[in-house]
C-alpha cells in the first residue's frame, strides 16, 4: 500500500514538473521577443570608432572579418555569431554597438522589418563572391568550363543584369532557364539555403541569384542539377572532398579558403560595413499581441512556411527513432558477443566504443560522410542513422553491461542447477534483475539522442534545427522559429522517454507470474 501511495504521489509531481519546464522555457522565449536593452556606449557613427575602448562588434564566424576584426580592434570584445538576424535584434537591443556583414544583406533586413537599426557609410572590408570549385568534381576540366561560362554571361550583359535584379532591385522571380532533355552530365551543387536573395527558400523551394547561376550553368554546360543544402561550416569541406562538384552560395573567395578549393572567377564585390543602433528610428510601437500575430503569420502562414517545419519534424523523428531501434539492437548484440569474455569481441569493441565516444558527435558525423563515405553517394540521411546507431549503441553496450553487473553470479548458477540452460537463465533470471538498473539510463538517452540530432544540418540533412535555420533567414526574427523548434525537441523526447517508460513496467521483474518464469523448464528437473 505505502509503495502504491507513494508511486501516485509522483504522478502529480512530475506533472507540475512537466509544467514549470514548459512555463521556464515559454519565458525563455519571450525574452527573446520582448529582449532587453544595454546601457552600451556612446553612438557609434563611423567605422572609426570602432578602435575605441570596450566597443562591442557582432560578426559572423564563418567570414573572414571576424579574425580581422580581432587583430584591427584588440581594444574592442569581438563576438562571433553563427546566426546574423539574431545578431541584427542584438543590435537594436542595445546588446551590440555594432555588426559587421555584408551591406546589402543588412539593407535587406532593415528593407524586410529588421527596425532601431541603420547601416553606417564607408567600407570596413571587400570580398570577391565567386564559385568554389572541388578538386574531385566528377565533371573534367570543370573550374575552366565555369570560367568560361562566366566570360561569356559577363560578355553579354547577363552577369550584370542578374544581380541588378536580385542584389539591387529586390525582383526575386526565377526566369525560365531551359532545362537540358538529354544530360551529359549531372552537376551537383553546394548551396546554402540561407541568405537571401543569393540562396533562399521561397515555400519549398529554393531560390536566388545562385540558383539562377546554377541553372544557367547546367543549361549551358548539357547537365542536369542536384541542390545539396549544406551549412556554411561544412561547405567547403563538401567540395573538398568531392561530395559536391561546386559551391554556388555567395562564397567568398578568401587566400584561406583558397588553400583548400580552386574558385572561379570573381562573379562581384561584396562590401562589408557596419549596422548600428538607430536613435532617431527606434522600432515602431506595437502591442504585443500584433507583434505576436505578425510574426506567427511571416513564420508559419507566409509562402506555407509550415511545410517546412513539418518536414523537418518528420526527418528528425526518422533520424532518432531508427538511431533507438538499430542502436540498441547492436548494443545489445554486441554485449551478447561479449558476456563471455570472448578476446577478440572485448578487444575490438573496447577500441570502437573508445573511438565513438571519445569524438565529439558532430566531429563523428563528418567524418563518416566526408571521409568513410565520402567516397560513396549515401544520402546525409542514411549517414546520420549509421552515425548515431553506433552512438546510442555504445551507450546501450555500457548501460548493459553495467546492469547485468550488479546481478550476483550466484543467480544464474542458481538458475541453472535448477535445469535452465545458460541462455534462459540470463535471458529469464539475470538480464530482468538487471533492467531496473538498466532502463532509467537508457530512457535519459533517448532524450539525449534527440537533442544530438540537431547536428545534421552539417551534413545536407535538413531536420528540424535547419528548417528552422531557413524560416529564420527569411523573417529575420527569432521568437517563433526558436519557439517552435524548441518545443518540437522537447515534446519528442518526452514522448519517445513515455514509450521507454511503458517498455520498463513491462519488464519489470516483479510484475511476472510463476509461469511466466518457469516456461520451459523441464518439469522432472
Amino acid at each position: 500500500m505505502h509503495r502504491k501511495k507513494q508511486k501516485s504521489e509522483t504522478r502529480p509531481a512530475r506533472r507540475a514538473g512537466k509544467a514549470a519546464g514548459i512555463f521556464i522555457l515559454l519565458a525563455m522565449m519571450l525574452f527573446l521577443v520582448t529582449g532587453c536593452s544595454g546601457s552600451g556606449n556612446k553612438a557609434i557613427t563611423s567605422l572609426e570608432q570602432l578602435s575605441e575602448p570596450g566597443i562591442r562588434i557582432g560578426v559572423p564566424s564563418t567570414i573572414i572579418e571576424y579574425d580581422m576584426l580581432k587583430k584591427d580592434y584588440p581594444n574592442a570584445t569581438v563576438i562571433p555569431y553563427t546566426d546574423s538576424p539574431l545578431g541584427y535584434r542584438d543590435v537594436a537591443n542595445g546588446r551590440l554597438d555594432v555588426f559587421v556583414y555584408a551591406r546589402e544583406e543588412m539593407k535587406l533586413a532593415i528593407e524586410h522589418g529588421t527596425e532601431g537599426v541603420k547601416l553606417l557609410d564607408g567600407t570596413y572590408h571587400s570580398n570577391d563572391a565567386a564559385v568554389g570549385i572541388s578538386p574531385a568534381a566528377k565533371i573534367p576540366n570543370l573550374q575552366e568550363k565555369i570560367n568560361t561560362f562566366i566570360r561569356e554571361l559577363r560578355a553579354d550583359g547577363t552577369l550584370e543584369d542578374m544581380f541588378d535584379r536580385w542584389v539591387l532591385r529586390s525582383e526575386y522571380e526565377m526566369p525560365a532557364i531551359p532545362k537540358t532533355e538529354n544530360p551529359k552530365y549531372h552537376l551537383r551543387v553546394a548551396t546554402s539555403g540561407t541568405v537571401m536573395p543569393y540562396s533562399y527558400y521561397v515555400g519549398t523551394q529554393l531560390n536566388g541569384y545562385d540558383i539562377e547561376l546554377a541553372y544557367r550553368f547546367a543549361s549551358w554546360l548539357g547537365a542536369d542539377v542536384e541542390f545539396k543544402v549544406i551549412d556554411y561550416g561544412g561547405i567547403i569541406t563538401a567540395a573538398a572532398t568531392g561530395e559536391v562538384d561546386c559551391i554556388m552560395a555567395n562564397l567568398y573567395r578568401t587566400e584561406e579558403n583558397s588553400k583548400t578549393i580552386p574558385f572561379s572567377e570573381t562573379l562581384f564585390v561584396v562590401e562589408m560595413t557596419g549596422m548600428v543602433p538607430d536613435s532617431a528610428r527606434p522600432a515602431a510601437a506595437k502591442s504585443f499581441w500584433d507583434s505576436i500575430a505578425e510574426s506567427f503569420e511571416k513564420t508559419f502562414i507566409r509562402e506555407n512556411r509550415w511545410q517546412l517545419l513539418l518536414e523537418g519534424i518528420g526527418t528528425t523523428l526518422l533520424i532518432t527513432v531508427l538511431s533507438i531501434l538499430l542502436g540498441t539492437a547492436l548494443g545489445f548484440g554486441v554485449f551478447l558477443l561479449c558476456r563471455k569474455g570472448n578476446p577478440v569481441a572485448n578487444g575490438l569493441t573496447h577500441i570502437m566504443i573508445r573511438l565513438v565516444t571519445g569524438l565529439p558527435t558532430v566531429v563523428l558525423l563528418m567524418v563518416l560522410y566526408y571521409i568513410i563515405f565520402g567516397g560513396l553517394s549515401i544520402p546525409g540521411t542514411i549517414v546520420s542513422v549509421i552515425c548515431f546507431t553506433m552512438v546510442f549503441g555504445s551507450a546501450v553496450f555500457a548501460m548493459v553491461n553495467t546492469g547485468v553487473s550488479t546481478v550476483d553470479k550466484g543467480q544464474a548458477e542458481a538458475a541453472c542447477s535448477l535445469g535452465f540452460t545458460d541462455r534462459k537463465a540470463f535471458f529469464d533470471v539475470v538480464l530482468p534483475q538487471a533492467m531496473p538498473y538498466i532502463m532509467p539510463n537508457y530512457r535519459e538517452q533517448i532524450a539525449a539522442l534527440v537533442k544530438a540530432t540537431s547536428v545534421v544540418g552539417y551534413v545536407t540533412v535538413q531536420d528540424l534545427t535547419k528548417m528552422g535555420d531557413i524560416i529564420r533567414s527569411r523573417t529575420f526574427e527569432a521568437f517563433f522559429p526558436l519557439l517552435v523548434v524548441a518545443l518540437v525537441y522537447f515534446i519528442l523526447a518526452d514522448l519517445l522517454t513515455a514509450l521507454a517508460r511503458r517498455l520498463e513496467l513491462h519488464t519489470d521483474p516483479k510484475r511476472r507470474t510463476k509461469e511466466k518464469i518457469m516456461k520451459g523448464v523441464k518439469a522432472g528437473d
